[in-house]
């Protein structure tokens, strides 16, 4: 009974350190030390920790000298079909550590030196962000913004608008596919203006009547069969976008 309950015990301690090692990991807060750690992407060492920022893949983490790198590295494993990150985190401009992706700012700039001149500032103040905007090419995004305005698309899909709708009358889309869409409308007899419903922070598109074309791009980041190209003013629906996919990453691992 005795070495029973000793070996209960000892049993109970592994688990216990073995439980509290994976908590550790996904709970740490990463750090990225100038001039010792280098880029998962590049193998740059990094010396400007103000413009770093990294990833856990399985509780390790990845870190990077910019955020070009980061994102030119998840676009490739999304590509190859290997894990995505955990957990996402960039550097703050002004020296306050890193950040959870969701709590972090975007200036697009190519007036403020950025390492491997990728020109993506991270800010953890927005106000911030806007201070140091100061020319009209200078965009201000946030991560699902960033990705979207720079990732690397997956696929380009022509869609062909007509006074009737459509052609395809729906497009298909997988969750966190980038998109390239090349709308055209050359039957059209005047301009006609559109939003997406359900992306309506992609703002108002306007198909041109004279056949040229417009591009827009789309991460499909809402899974759902709601969505669809609407004149906002009569509502009138000119085709349907369907998102097939889990709500999270965590319902799409299991």
């Amino acid at each position: 009974m005795k070495i029973l309950q000793q070996n209960t015990l000892i049993l109970i301690i592994i688990l216990w350190v073995f439980l509290s090692n994976i908590m550790c990991s996904s709970d740490a807060q990463p750090k990225i030390d100038a001039g010792i750690d280098g880029c998962s992407a590049c193998g740059m060492g990094i010396d400007e920790v103000n413009q770093a920022c990294g990833y856990f893949i399985e509780n390790d983490f990845n870190p990077f000298c910019s955020t070009g790198c980061l994102l030119k590295t998840i676009d490739r494993r999304k590509k190859q079909g290997e894990p995505r990150p955990d957990r996402i985190f960039f550097a703050d401009y002004l020296g306050t550590g890193l950040l959870p992706a969701k709590s972090v700012t975007f200036l697009v700039t190519e007036h403020i030196p950025s390492v491997m001149g990728w020109g993506y500032i991270s800010f953890a103040d927005p106000d911030q962000a806007r201070e140091h905007k100061k020319y009209e090419d200078e965009t201000i995004v946030d991560w699902i913004g960033l990705r979207t305005l720079k990732g690397d698309p997956d696929r380009t899909i022509r869609i062909i608008f007509t006074a009737e709708g459509t052609v395809p009358p729906v497009t298909e889309l997988s969750r966190d596919e980038l998109v390239l869409f090349e709308l055209r409308g050359p039957e059209l007899k005047q301009d006609l203006t559109v939003v997406i419903r359900g992306y309506e922070e992609i703002g108002k598109i306007t198909i041109p009547s004279s056949g040229d074309t417009k591009w827009v791009r789309l991460l499909a980041t809402k899974p759902g069969a709601g969505f669809a190209f609407v004149e906002p003013n009569t509502n009138k629906i000119y085709g349907q976008i369907r998102v097939t996919g889990a709500h999270t990453l965590e319902e799409e691992e299991m």
